[in-house]
């Protein structure tokens, strides 16, 4: 079984992030303290096994750097590309440990769920408080969902972290004589504020009042974030039972799929809508980034409003956008570069909207990407090093005016044109949606099966209650299958 990793959080951010791991390696010495773990000189020698997507990238981040500080270390990557074309991500990383050995891995939040649930990263809540390491000047949502993750314990440190705000174009609601959206709101109250814009669902001027985030991928995962916020939850997998075909759930397909009907909400496009789309170089250029023409609505002034994280700055022409190209250009069948779409918004955002009963949290946040030391590695001192440099202060400073990512460090908040980047930061995890465990691929299965009956129901095929009552029954088999499956693995 598998639990929901960090929903999707940001403009394909996560086809930018890289994994770290280092190879076996000799033990490094250094001078002993009092907790024994030696203290790395700059004279010290050795070798320090690390994993990363690959060795260019590393040390074009890091590793240089690092090495420029303890110039006798010698750094010794291993690839970790073959990881992420692998049919189970987490399972392969946990085979290349094994085989490897590597000192330090950077890992994706589900590797390092993972691997810390078997025993195979290092405890660092001793060596912080050893090193008297600052973890007061971290978001501490970060550090609460890394110890979520690791089972209650810190068996890694990340520097960023994903999470959503609500964008709104300002310029929109004054033409419409509608108040601006704020920090806290209700999904109902942003619901309704979408409601309000005259709207248009087909055509070249097509216009909604909520855009869904441009990695929404189906038309339930709304209503399913919607519920999530308000503490339901629709599959437990413990008790086998699935509970869509309730009164609480039934009202929020009701309100989303009115705004669907309306266009005042965004419905998400089905198959493949990226061709003819926008396309991005990450700093670099190890990763590009491809944008469907249909996420662009809010960045061309489409949509009065859109949930999305940090990375579509870096399409509104923002300074300090993070090594992206801050004027974009579209990609023509015949390969001819065309000029950009995207309109100079006048924009800010608030905080995701909430729910009064969980005000203080969002499952719009995740862990981009998590540094870790082996349990079994016999070069501590070196791998705690890396581990401080790349979660310093000194590279969050810089990383703050060349990253697309948010700074775990909040002292190192970008500043962007008195944007209320607060709102990023603003709500913790909502543990208990993040931390949820389903059976492996049937989240997927009953949002692709949800997502079909709420199609019917906008188009006038059937009612709300016959589609619920089918995702009642349906999703049942659904589960049942999939638990029965994950047993016999």
């Amino acid at each position: 079984m598998s639990a929901k990793w960090g929903r999707k959080s940001g403009l394909l951010i996560g086809t930018l992030l890289v994994t770290v791991a280092m190879s076996a390696c000799s033990p490094i010495g250094g001078k002993k303290d009092k907790a024994g773990l030696n203290t790395l000189e700059r004279e010290d020698s050795g070798t320090l096994k690390v994993a990363y997507f690959n060795e260019q990238s590393f040390l074009m981040q890091y590793g240089n750097a690092f090495q420029a500080m303890f110039p006798n270390i010698a750094l010794e990557v291993v690839s970790t590309e073959s990881v992420f074309i692998a049919e189970d991500p987490a399972a392969e990383m946990e085979k290349l440990v094994d085989e490897q050995q590597p000192d330090v891995m950077y890992l994706t939040e589900e590797q390092y769920s993972v691997l810390a649930g078997k025993g195979k990263l290092y405890d660092l809540d001793a060596v912080v408080k050893k090193d008297e390491f600052d973890l007061a000047g971290y978001h501490a949502a970060v550090i609460d969902l890394l110890k979520a993750r690791g089972g209650g314990k810190l068996y890694g440190l990340s520097p960023n972290f994903g999470s959503q705000a609500l964008y709104y174009n300002k310029d929109l609601f004054d033409k419409n004589g509608i108040p601006f959206p704020t920090d806290g709101m209700s999904w109902e109250e942003v619901i309704q504020l979408a409601s309000r814009f005259p709207v248009k669902k087909d055509g070249d001027d097509v216009m909604n009042g909520l855009f869904q985030s441009s990695q929404t991928a189906d038309s339930f995962e709304l209503i399913r974030s919607i519920g999530e916020a308000k503490g339901l939850q629709y599959a437990d997998t413990d008790a086998k039972t699935l509970s869509i075909q309730t009164p609480e759930w039934k009202s929020i397909f009701q309100m989303v799929i009115e705004g669907y009907k309306t266009g005042s909400i965004s419905m998400p496009a089905e198959g493949d809508s990226k061709s003819g789309g926008l396309m991005m170089r990450e700093m670099g250029g190890a990763s590009t980034v491809s944008i469907g023409p249909d996420s662009m609505r809010f960045m061309s002034g489409q949509a009065a409003m859109t949930i999305d994280g940090p990375m579509i700055m870096s399409f509104l022409g923002m300074k300090g956008s993070g090594g992206m190209m801050t004027k974009a250009a579209t990609a023509s069948k015949d390969g001819k570069v065309m000029e950009s779409p995207f309109k100079d918004i006048n924009w800010d955002v608030v905080s995701v909207p909430v729910d009064p009963t969980q005000p203080d949290v969002s499952g719009g946040m995740s862990l981009e990407s998590v540094f870790s030391i082996n349990a079994s590695s016999k070069s501590l001192p070196a791998a705690w090093e890396l581990i401080k440099y790349v979660n310093g202060e000194q590279l969050a400073k810089t990383n703050a005016m060349s990253s697309p990512s948010l700074s775990a460090r909040t002292a190192f908040k970008k500043q962007l044109d008195d944007k209320n980047i607060d709102a990023f930061y603003a709500l913790g995890a909502n543990q208990q949606s993040l931390l949820q465990v389903l059976p492996e691929g049937f989240e997927n299965s009953f949002a692709k099966l949800a997502s079909g009956e709420i199609k019917k129901v906008v188009e006038g095929g059937q009612s709300i209650d016959d589609a619920l009552g089918k995702l009642q029954s349906q999703g049942q088999q659904l589960l049942t299958q999939s638990i029965m499956n994950a047993e016999q693995d």
